[in-house]
Formats: structure tokens, sequence, C-alpha cells
């Protein structure tokens, strides 16, 4: 699912969600030359930041991981993209 930033009209394909025990939100961006267990995610925590995240490392946190975005809220100040909407790059 595609999430687009509301102010700079940047797109992230979004393929899973997480939040762990401090209610940090983790948006994991697809990648195709992602190595495990190292993933690319927008951060919700204390500012909203991008960059590389182990997973290993926040499982023993996790409190939710789903893959279904349909009832997951776009991160702040971002929003989903609908198929039928055209995507700016």
């Amino acid at each position: 699912m595609k999430m687009r930033n509301v102010e700079t009209g940047m797109v992230l394909e979004i393929e899973a969600h997480a939040i762990l025990k401090n209610c940090w939100e983790y948006y994991f961006i697809k990648e195709s030359n992602s190595r495990h267990p190292i993933k690319y995610a927008l951060v919700e925590g204390f500012a909203q930041e991008i960059g590389d995240v182990d997973l290993e490392e926040i499982q023993p946190y996790l409190l939710t991981l789903t893959m279904d975005l349909n009832d997951v809220m776009p991160a702040p100040g971002w929003e989903w993209v609908t198929s039928t909407e055209p995507v700016r790059t």
C-alpha cells in the first residue's frame, strides 16, 4: 500500500506495520534489496525518522505486527494513496 507525505509528496510503498510496547510505530517500506533481519522503515517515535531497523532487536518489544494495512492509520503528516489517485514521485 502506498503512503504519501502531504507536504513533500514523497511516496513510500509500505508492506507492514508494527507497534512496540513504548507505542512507537514502524511502517516497513518495501525494498527489493532488503537483507533480513534489517528492514527500511518510517518510524514514528519521539520524532519521525526513516532508516534501517533490525527486526531481531525490536522483536521482544512487539505488541502488533501486520501486513494487512486496511485498518492501519497512516503516519502523522502522511496519507494513504488510493489506487485511483495519480502518484507524484
